[in-house]
């Protein structure tokens, strides 16, 4: 079935539901969890690093990573699922772009991903990330979607 699974790791409600289908999933088909959480602390490119770890860094991106994925490796722990997080910075490439290639760089055989069901004049002003990675991506995408103020999650189709 799924043998890597890709996660978008944010500090969303929505995220934190895709985390919980990526874990299913994985349980389901013993397959790996790779978390990744985007960051952009503006700097120029580096050596980027296709490994899948973190070392943090002394920034507030870095701090709300290292929460992030904190919380993922203890679900990854009690759910007795193998996984693995990373953060990767953006250096100015859009989310959904950095999204698709980590996804390649893992071979990851589904991405699962939050989003907040927006519809209308606020999903145009504030545009769709989940859209814009199922339009990058070259992998199936399972969006999760939020609904917001307890009202449950629905998971919607892959694309």
């Amino acid at each position: 079935m799924y043998d890597r699974i890709l996660v978008a790791l944010d500090d969303s409600a929505s995220a934190q539901m895709a985390l919980g289908e990526a874990v299913r999933l994985a349980k389901e088909s013993r397959g790996v969890v790779y978390g990744v959480s985007v960051v952009d602390r503006g700097r120029w490119p580096g050596e980027v690093s296709a490994r899948f770890e973190f070392e943090p860094e002394p920034s507030a991106a870095s701090n709300a990573a290292t929460h992030i994925f904190d919380e993922a490796n203890a679900l990854f722990r009690d759910s007795g699922v193998s996984g693995k997080t990373r953060a990767i910075d953006a250096y100015g490439e859009s989310v959904p772009e950095v999204i698709a290639r980590a996804a390649e760089e893992c071979d990851a055989d589904i991405i699962v991903m939050g989003t907040h069901g927006r519809r209308g004049a606020s999903r145009f002003m504030l545009g769709s990330v989940a859209e814009s990675l199922v339009r990058a991506s070259q992998r199936p995408v399972l969006l999760v979607r939020h609904h917001g103020h307890g009202s449950g999650a629905q998971t919607a189709s892959q694309a």
